[in-house]
């Protein structure tokens, strides 16, 4: 595993940690925030890992998808947790959304998966 990969994956794990707190704090908007942030990092890790950058979060959510779950065969269930959460976190960040603990628990458990499924596909392809 590069370097860079392993800071995107620690970054990763960072803000779900920031976002547990944040949702402990009763931040939950923060919190679905941080946990969307937690995604992205490890998205864009899998895709440094397979030689590919994007700039755009709209970009690494659409390569992902493409180079990361269709042609490298991870679990595709993980491409639309990205999204969902991405949607989630724009709605929190720039809309007014009332959500409850519930939303931000189930965002922090998602995003922890996803992290999690991210570094074991990462660990398996040399």
């Amino acid at each position: 595993m590069s370097d860079r990969v392993a800071v995107l994956l620690s970054r990763a794990r960072q803000e779900v940690g920031a976002a547990r707190a944040l949702a402990a704090a009763g931040f939950d908007l923060q919190s679905i925030s941080r946990a969307y942030f937690g995604v992205f990092y490890a998205a864009e890790a899998a895709l440094f890992h397979i030689g590919e950058t994007r700039s755009k979060h709209s970009g690494v959510i659409a390569a992902f998808g493409r180079l990361v779950v269709k042609d490298r065969g991870f679990n595709p269930d993980a491409a639309s947790t990205l999204r969902r959460l991405f949607e989630l976190r724009n709605a929190a960040d720039y809309n007014w959304l009332d959500v409850g603990q519930g939303e931000a628990a189930s965002s922090i458990s998602d995003a922890e998966e996803f992290i999690n499924a991210v570094a074991a596909w990462i660990d398996q392809r040399p």
